[in-house]
């Protein structure tokens, strides 16, 4: 932090017109005190250059964190897959599959649903995603809304209840869950039997504790064919691994 007030300072005073060697000088060789003071004093007579000046080096310190997270995921890949009862949309012999762990109470979840159609417009043919439950445990509604999701996809509709949810994520409720149901003209009574089942809770408990021990503690949480994507990093970042990943397929 404090090399990046002394680059402020000195970006301030370059601004200014003053020398270069001069803006070093005054930024490294001042005393605290007057450091403080002077930079106060630059603060208030450039508030727009300040706050470029930061937003510009949070915006590297995020690149530089996205570069490590890229490498360190593509040295340390896991193994994870879709079983039979885990929905999954997309090209069927896509060869990538991003696996999904998400809670349908987390706003940060909708906007990765969100994000995962981007990337299947992207990549019609190459890419299909599959969703695995991670309901937190701080979201009291998140696990009701799991089972009754995948008490949905027993009809063939879990896609279009999982968009009702997120949806409606911050009203979700037991009625909430009846009435989405209804509106897709579910049997009723097989929908309330399942999501209520022990198969459906064991399914959700078994994709919990994969979460777990693959380290996934938030959410969303990505596994693209084994490359570990943690929160939403945006559509770019999903095409360079998608990409890296497709390279390395052809060369085998």
């Amino acid at each position: 932090m404090k090399n990046l007030v002394k680059c402020m300072v000195i970006a301030a005073i370059l601004l200014s017109g003053m020398a270069s060697a001069f803006a070093a000088d005054v930024a490294v060789n001042m005393d605290e005190a007057k450091l403080k003071e002077f930079i106060l004093q630059v603060i208030k007579e450039n508030p727009k250059l300040i706050y470029d000046a930061v937003n510009d080096y949070v915006k590297d310190q995020q690149k530089n964190r996205e570069m490590q997270e890229f490498d360190e995921s593509l040295k340390k890949r896991v193994n994870d897959t879709a079983a039979e009862n885990v929905p999954v949309k997309g090209n069927e012999k896509a060869q990538i599959t991003i696996i999904e762990y998400s809670d349908f109470q987390c706003p940060y979840c909708s906007k990765g649903a969100e994000l995962m159609q981007e990337v299947l417009k992207r990549y019609p043919e190459k890419v299909k995603i599959a969703f695995k439950n991670n309901p937190l445990n701080f979201h009291n509604m998140a696990l009701p809304a799991s089972k009754a999701a995948l008490a949905a996809h027993k009809q063939g509709k879990f896609w279009e209840y999982h968009d009702l949810l997120f949806q409606n994520s911050a009203k979700l409720s037991e009625e909430m869950f009846s009435k989405l149901a209804q509106d897709l003209k579910l049997d009723m009574t097989k929908f309330e039997a399942d999501r209520k089942s022990e198969e459906i809770a064991k399914q959700v408990e078994t994709e919990m504790n994969k979460a777990k021990e693959l380290g996934l503690n938030g959410t969303p949480s990505f596994v693209v064919n084994g490359v570990i994507v943690r929160g939403t990093k945006g559509l770019d970042y999903f095409a360079k691994i998608i990409d890296r990943l497709l390279a390395e397929a052809e060369k085998k």
